[in-house]
């Protein structure tokens, strides 16, 4: 009964996983060591899940051995599925001894070997069935699988005693999606805040937001704006028009700044004129003064002819006095 639900298990994990593409199909591969010419590591990825030793690469028995496909980008991976050899014969059991302990790794790089990047699987609790299926929602180039039988870090299962070990792999299939779209159809596109465009495969999650941006899905902004009321029906706007009003709004601003201050400044200049022009204006004479101040003094005009009338003195004798001759 264990058996079947189990089976029926890895069958609805199978199925679930075909609505992704399987980015591995005739992609670069590489390995180890090769046991013969016809066991290439191309095998594991011509879409032939046939588990007869035909169809599958295999390496030489050795301490460590390492097979890699290179998906050609950085993919959004959902899942792994591993194949190895099953001619249901008297080996079978021998052979499942080989394959256990081994990793699954995946990386945007391979140059820090095949146990570089992230981990994605590690069988560590009981041998490994013959058809596995692995959830691993990894952003990655290459996938690498690896085991070894070294003493450090092998952490095999108690039954395994077997001191080497081989890669015979028929087929893996690596399901996910390119980067930059998400979902059962890879058609979804992920959130447009997301940083490179990664989501998760699955849910559309950002793994990062670009700058300005928070949240799952990159929809919260970390900038505080003015909210503005939407007519109904209308779309609202977009993170470029929203910069640009922001900066047409400071411009606006400024210029008015600028203006309230210059008049201000012609203001104060008039109002220091006026207060000169007063104060000058207060130290001229006025108007009916000009010409003759002799009227100030209650002198008759005729003053100016030199009246000597009322001094009963001729002419003659004024002459002769010293005084009037200054007259």
């Amino acid at each position: 009964m264990l058996n079947i639900t189990l089976i029926f298990f890895v069958s609805v994990i199978f199925e679930l996983s075909q609505t992704y593409e399987n980015l591995a199909v005739n992609r670069k591969t590489e390995q180890s060591s090769i046991s013969e010419q016809s066991k290439h590591s191309g095998l594991a990825v011509d879409n032939n899940t046939d588990q007869r030793v035909s169809s599958c690469m295999r390496t030489n028995l050795e301490q460590e051995v390492w097979w890699r496909v290179d998906l050609g980008e950085i993919k959004s991976i959902y899942d792994i599925q591993v194949f190895y050899r099953n001619d249901s014969d008297a080996n079978v059991k021998t052979r499942v001894d080989y394959h256990a302990g081994f990793a699954l790794y995946i990386s945007n790089t391979k140059c820090d070997g095949p146990t570089g990047g992230q981990l994605c699987y590690k069988n560590d609790d009981g041998e490994p069935p013959l058809q596995s299926d692995h959830i691993c929602q990894i952003h990655g180039r290459y996938v690498t699988y690896y085991n070894e039988r070294t003493g450090s870090g092998s952490n095999l299962p108690p039954s395994v005693v077997n001191t080497v070990t081989i890669a015979e792999l028929c087929e893996v299939q690596v399901f996910g999606c390119s980067t930059g779209v998400f979902g059962d159809d890879c058609a979804e596109p992920c959130p447009q805040n997301c940083r490179d465009d990664l989501c998760k495969v699955e849910t559309g999650v950002c793994l990062q937001c670009v700058d300005g941006w928070k949240g799952e899905f990159c929809n919260q902004t970390t900038t505080v704006f003015i909210s503005v009321p939407q007519p109904i029906g209308s779309q609202p706007p977009s993170n470029y028009t929203v910069f640009i009003a922001i900066v047409f709004g400071v411009i606006l601003m400024f210029l008015v700044v600028v203006i309230v201050a210059l008049l201000y400044k012609v203001r104060k200049s008039k109002s220091s004129k006026s207060h000169v022009n007063a104060a000058y204006q207060g130290t001229l004479p006025a108007e009916e003064s000009q010409g003759s101040n002799y009227a100030t003094l209650n002198l008759e005009p005729t003053f100016l002819g030199h009246q000597y009338g009322h001094l009963e003195t001729s002419n003659a004798s004024r002459s002769s006095h010293p005084y009037l001759s200054v007259l």
